[in-house]
């Protein structure tokens, strides 16, 4: 039985602990899902609270993309371990970004058959807070960063579409959000349309984020959605924002310069390698033809062997 008879149709939330191949479903189904207590609201006031400092001090945007009464705090992963911790490395979030986004790819080593298997990393790490009235952003994929273009599909096939995505997003709520403070704004279905269609996504069709704090939204980098208009006199509408991408693709945000040096050598090497200290196999990113962890920890370099890629 296929999920869309086993399931009432729209965009469904569950909970933290739904089994990942549930959610991994439903994605394929709707490009999204919601996720109810995602975090913890402690754990959201205290990731805010570490970057409040840099969303407070933000510049005006000048262009169309952000309202200029959104103010954000980019390179969140130096500013806030706490947002690190509980959302960046979230096992749920983890295990879709795996799921969509790691690539294998067999080729020939002379006369040896050799399977490269890069891992998906950090696209981009930021907290997003628009005031009222901000206006609604275009809707839009982000997917667009990495040129991604797209063949209509009616629906997912596994063997087809495994490369199909160059990005999942996780958009955690700081505060309540509404469709009236700001929710996102989110077509469903819409990962499965061509690039090719001749015309624009129609607002219609949307759906608006209703979460509460600490709840998130899972959504393929494929989908056209927006963030939607504070509509309010006096809410400030707070999200916090991160997209993995394939590790083989260029970061939307640099994260060797976002996040100095000094703060990423407290982390542990699972979350270096998430940000970029890693190979993607079967060569991207070496320094000194080497993992560019020993760029981090030249300390360690004493011990690094040089090996066939």
């Amino acid at each position: 039985m296929s999920i869309d008879a086993e399931l009432p149709a729209g965009v469904q939330t569950v909970a933290a602990n739904t089994p990942l191949g549930y959610v991994i479903r439903l994605l394929k189904r709707d490009g999204g899902v919601f996720i109810k207590n995602f975090i913890s609201e402690e754990d959201a006031d205290k990731a805010y609270s570490e970057c409040r400092e840099r969303i407070d001090n933000d510049m005006v945007w000048e262009g169309n993309f952000f309202p200029k009464e959104t103010q954000r705090a980019p390179g969140l992963i130096g500013l806030s371990p706490t947002y690190t911790k509980t959302q960046l490395m979230h096992p749920l979030y983890r295990g879709v970004c795996d799921h969509f986004l790691t690539t294998r790819s067999m080729f020939w080593w002379g006369d040896e058959q050799k399977e490269s298997v890069s891992k998906p990393y950090v696209h981009s790490a930021v907290a997003m807070r628009i005031g009222p009235g901000g206006k609604a952003q275009p809707l839009h994929r982000d997917d667009y960063i990495a040129h991604n273009i797209h063949t209509e599909v009616s629906e997912w096939d596994d063997a087809r579409d495994m490369n199909r995505e160059s990005a999942v997003g996780c958009f955690v709520a700081g505060c309540r959000v509404t469709p009236e403070n700001g929710g996102t704004a989110f077509i469903p279905g819409s990962h499965l349309w061509g690039t090719d269609r001749k015309t624009p996504p129609d607002v219609s069709k949307c759906i608006y984020a209703d979460m509460e704090k600490g709840d998130a939204f899972l959504m393929l980098a494929s989908a056209f959605h927006g963030g939607g208009a504070n509509k309010t006199e006096n809410e400030q509408r707070l999200v916090f924002g991160t997209f993995v991408t394939r590790g083989y693709l260029r970061q939307e945000e640099n994260q060797f310069l976002a996040v100095p040096h000094d703060v990423a050598r407290q982390y542990p090497r699972d979350v270096l390698e998430y940000l970029g200290y890693s190979i993607s196999d079967p060569a991207c990113g070496t320094v000194d033809q080497l993992d560019p962890i020993y760029a981090l920890y030249p300390e360690w370099k004493a011990d690094a062997k040089y090996k066939d890629f």
